[in-house]
């Protein structure tokens, strides 16, 4: 899935069982597991100047990289730091680890050939779907437009009870979903 859209889902799924003090927390865990991608990505294209085609196949390829992101979206470390918090009696720090172990599950179904290895460190095992939420040759095109759906859905969950700040945040997400649809599969 895309990183904007975990926020939102992640939002929309654990809203009703907290209180708005944990909203950072939760936004923080959807967004940390891609935060290295996003690291990898600038520091390679904005102060490098690497293609993106190389991006993908040498620099995101190399093993620090490749354990560092691996790593943010293992299900069992995600999973022991939600036990960890719910153990110690920290709410935010067990919301925060439960919002991370929402990201790696809602990757885990739609990453095809670039699927990580979410169960570190247990297993190297990647999971290769049949489907991705980016590659038209695995049903992107069908994929990221459920899932734009379902971020749509999830912000008109939302939205009813956000402040005017979170709703002009979700509102450039739904716009950022639009434009990415179009760039990727329409034009």
């Amino acid at each position: 899935m895309h990183t904007p859209g975990h926020a939102v889902i992640n939002l929309a799924i654990l809203s009703g069982a907290v209180t708005p003090e944990h909203t950072l927390p939760i936004v923080a865990g959807a967004i940390l597991p891609d935060v290295p991608i996003v690291v990898l990505y600038l520091r390679e294209h904005y102060l490098r100047g690497l293609p993106e085609e190389r991006i993908w196949s040498e620099s995101y390829q190399r093993p620090f990289w490749l354990n560092l992101i691996h790593g943010a979206h293992s299900i069992p470390l995600t999973l022991l730091g939600t036990l960890v918090g719910v153990a110690t009696g920290s709410s935010l720090v067990a919301i925060f680890f439960g919002s991370m172990l929402l990201h790696a599950l809602g990757d885990l179904p739609v990453h095809a050939v670039d699927a990580h290895r979410h169960f570190l460190p247990f297993s190297h095992y990647r999971f290769i779907s049949p489907i991705s939420y980016w590659d038209p040759r695995y049903h992107g095109r069908k994929v990221a437009l459920v899932e734009a759906l379902l971020v749509a859905g999830a912000t008109a969950w939302l939205w009813r009870d956000s402040s005017l700040t979170a709703r002009l945040l979700l509102s450039a997400v739904l716009a950022w979903y639009a434009f990415s649809y179009w760039k990727a599969f329409l034009r």
